[in-house]
């Protein structure tokens, strides 16, 4: 339930946009909010604040009201998505005791909650899911129909053509409704379905986001597999190359010789870490996080498997992903970790939303329960580069190695500013043919004699792991 101060803060936002035909109304904003907080994937505000706005901010009159508008929108967002976790977050009308004057309202709440569920559409695919059974897929198709049917009644009309008269009326038998128009029928019906839609998303959602948090239980001890157990070396690897484990990520396992007790064959001089603190004091030697860090949407894969110490800020971080991942640090940066947004406070940073934390107060170890099995990581606000943090392992550190340290990863890093992954791909596909009208334009801005997207192997492994060496010096 909004307070009083909230639904007026946000009609003053909406308020403010120079232009009302793109920008949502209140009622479709609320329906927006309701639809992300269901989605089980972590949404960033740079990925969900321009639908709301038509593709920009309005124009603040300072950074105080910019900050004070925009950390409203967020104090909803979680407000939704806190109701949705405990339950609580309930399709806000009584069809049955709707006035025709509420019509409206209802229908841009559903323009809203549709535009959310856009935003990762194969979530609520049914053919996604083979797992399903019959009837779940047909109630995830029925949902999806019933959204689409009340926005655009003519998608749904060769549906319900056929359907019986008395299917209309005795979904609104307590109506005194004339159903003599079909498109009438087919909208009352699909209203009238409109509760349970809403109810099967928020079901499927959960089995999403419990199927989540089952990978995260683990037994308590050193190390701790987090994500999934061991690969078996002819089976397909996890990284999704379609190749065997032993052919991929096992043969890279292999070279590394690390036994099960946590220790390396070779003997030498324990490394003491010597980051700054940050947060809670820790004792004895920090444990190290194996974390892979892959590109979204990237295909084939990009990633990169890390290892660092507990005791590493977000900040520290930031920068290892940077250097392994190879991208030139141009831009601003945050990651989100539980529904909550960390990065370096920045005045000139559009997005930046109060409440945000700052990210070099934060070490690994201070969020452990948060971050739990993955994370993400967001570079660059406008090709919104998204990278998720899968936390595969918690190691003890090992005698002899320095860290952070990166084991192995997958192709070369995109170039900046290409324009995100949508991006990136549309430039790979062009390279591809030669006869390409944009060919030669994107070969020469590229130069295609320095970069090739499949490279990546031993020899940048050893020179990204020199320069973490360099910046992040260990004491012996």
């Amino acid at each position: 339930m909004l307070k009083t101060s909230q639904k007026k803060s946000l009609k003053n936002l909406l308020a403010m946009t120079g232009d009302p035909d793109t920008t949502l109304s209140y009622d479709e904003l609320l329906g927006y909010m309701f639809g992300l907080a269901m989605t089980p994937d972590m949404l960033v505000p740079s990925e969900w604040m321009p639908v709301i706005f038509g593709g920009d901010l309005p124009e603040f009159s300072s950074m105080k009201q910019r900050e004070k508008m925009t950390g409203c929108l967020l104090e909803v967002y979680n407000n939704f998505v806190a109701d949705f976790h405990d339950n609580k977050l309930n399709f806000p009308f009584k069809i049955e005791k709707m006035k025709e004057n509420q019509f409206e309202a209802l229908y841009e709440w559903v323009s809203g909650f549709e535009e959310a569920l856009a935003l990762r559409e194969e979530l609520w695919d049914p053919e996604e899911y083979p797992g399903l059974t019959d009837r779940k897929k047909e109630e995830l198709y029925h949902s999806m129909m019933t959204i689409q049917g009340l926005i655009d009644p003519v998608e749904v009309m060769d549906y319900f053509e056929d359907m019986p008269d008395e299917l209309f009326q005795e979904a609104f038998s307590g109506m005194a409704t004339e159903l003599n128009d079909r498109q009438v029928q087919i909208q009352l019906f699909l209203m009238a379905s409109l509760p349970l839609a809403i109810e099967t998303f928020q079901e499927h959602a959960n089995i999403i986001v419990q199927k989540r948090q089952q990978q995260l239980i683990r037994r308590p001890g050193s190390p701790t597999p987090i994500r999934s157990l061991k690969v078996g070396r002819n089976a397909p690897c996890s990284c999704e190359n379609e190749k065997k484990n032993k052919k991929c990520c096992g043969s890279n396992d292999d070279k590394q010789a690390v036994v099960s007790d946590g220790k390396s064959s070779k003997k030498s001089n324990v490394i003491k870490i010597d980051f700054p603190k940050h947060g809670k004091k820790q004792t004895g030697s920090a444990s190290v996080y194996q974390l892979k860090v892959a590109l979204q949407g990237a295909k084939p894969p990009i990633w990169r498997r890390i290892q660092v110490p507990g005791n590493m800020t977000l900040e520290q971080l930031h920068g290892v992903i940077q250097i392994c991942m190879g991208w030139n640090d141009f831009h601003l940066h945050q990651f989100l970790i539980d529904r909550t947004c960390y990065s370096l406070p920045n005045e000139d940073d559009l997005w930046q939303i109060s409440g945000s934390k700052n990210e070099a107060k934060f070490t690994l170890q201070d969020l452990e329960k948060k971050i739990q099995s993955r994370f993400q990581y967001i570079y660059d606000f406008g090709d919104d580069w998204i990278h998720q943090i899968t936390v595969e392992k918690i190691l003890p550190a090992e005698e002899g190695k320095s860290y952070p340290m990166l084991i192995t990863g997958r192709r070369a890093c995109p170039p900046e500013d290409v324009g995100g992954i949508h991006g990136y791909m549309h430039l790979q596909e062009v390279l591809s043919n030669p006869e390409d009208e944009e060919y030669e334009e994107m070969a020469d801005w590229l130069d295609m004699d320095f970069f090739d997207p499949a490279q990546f192997g031993k020899e940048d492994i050893a020179v990204i792991n020199e320069t973490l060496n360099e910046l992040f010096p260990q004491v012996k």
